[in-house]
């Protein structure tokens, strides 16, 4: 049996994708998220954020410090 695969926000990786804009029917068309690909800066942020929970580290951890 085949499991229903949940997608998970770029944006906010620990969370699944809760449709927060409107007219969004996943990552794949949200506004947010393009957005935040688009932006060089943020972009770099993310792929930080990713390596980082990649080594096991917590990014929720880290913004309490």
């Amino acid at each position: 049996m085949k499991r229903a695969v949940e997608p998970r926000c770029p944006v906010r990786p620990e969370d699944r994708c809760s449709l927060c804009q409107p007219g969004a029917t996943g990552p794949q068309d949200c506004g947010l998220v393009y957005l935040t690909m688009d932006d060089p800066e943020l972009r770099a942020l993310y792929a930080e954020q990713v390596a980082r929970r990649r080594d096991g580290v917590s990014t929720r951890a880290q913004r309490y410090d």
